[in-house]
């Protein structure tokens, strides 16, 4: 029953690949990340992902965050928005392995620079508490700074995200904290 969620879920991450309006591919010391996204409607965002850590962790997400308004990418000056994703995944801590799942919320703030070439700032936050956490989670965090430089079409990025799971009877497992660089292509 768990690897056919699993299953499900992973042909729904790279189903929405083929017609990706943006691909973004960022690592850390400790974890690799690859995530596609499309607009949908001009003003929500649909992205969904994969993370596989140095402990054989594996996190696929897939969500809708819908944003302020008007065209993200072009203007300069604040913008947000707020969304929910839907996250599951296996957990392996000291030998032992857990299936995790989650409904999150949570949002994302972005200050563009006006300047060339482009630079923004950029943070998001996303919860699942125990009401909308499966399997062995208890509760979700995810929590990230970056900031981001380059064209709208190649945008580089440094930045420092958490990762957390609480696991039942275990406590909270980091999934991925610390520093991470990357790339996103946007068509």
């Amino acid at each position: 029953m768990v690897r056919t969620r699993l299953l499900a879920i992973i042909l729904l991450v790279f189903s929405s690949a083929a017609c990706a309006g943006s691909v973004n591919v960022n690592m850390s010391n400790h974890a690799a990340q690859f995530e596609v996204g499309y607009s949908v409607n001009g003003n929500a965002d649909m992205q969904s992902g994969f993370l596989y850590n140095d402990q054989s962790s594996v996190i696929v997400d897939t969500g809708l965050v819908v944003n302020g308004g008007g065209d993200q990418e072009a203007a300069s000056g604040p913008a947000g928005g707020g969304g929910v994703k839907a996250i599951a995944g296996t957990i392996k801590q000291g030998g032992s392995s857990y299936f995790v799942s989650c409904i999150a919320i949570g949002g994302q703030v972005t200050y563009t620079f006006p300047a060339a070439p482009a630079f923004a700032l950029s943070g998001e936050y996303f919860t699942a508490l125990k009401i909308t956490s499966f399997g062995d989670g208890d509760r979700f965090n995810q929590f990230g700074l970056r900031i981001e430089m380059g064209p709208p079409h190649a945008k580089f990025f440094l930045g420092y995200r958490e990762i957390t799971f609480d696991i039942i009877g275990t406590g909270g497992v980091s999934v991925d904290k610390g520093g991470y660089t990357g790339v996103m292509f946007s068509f």
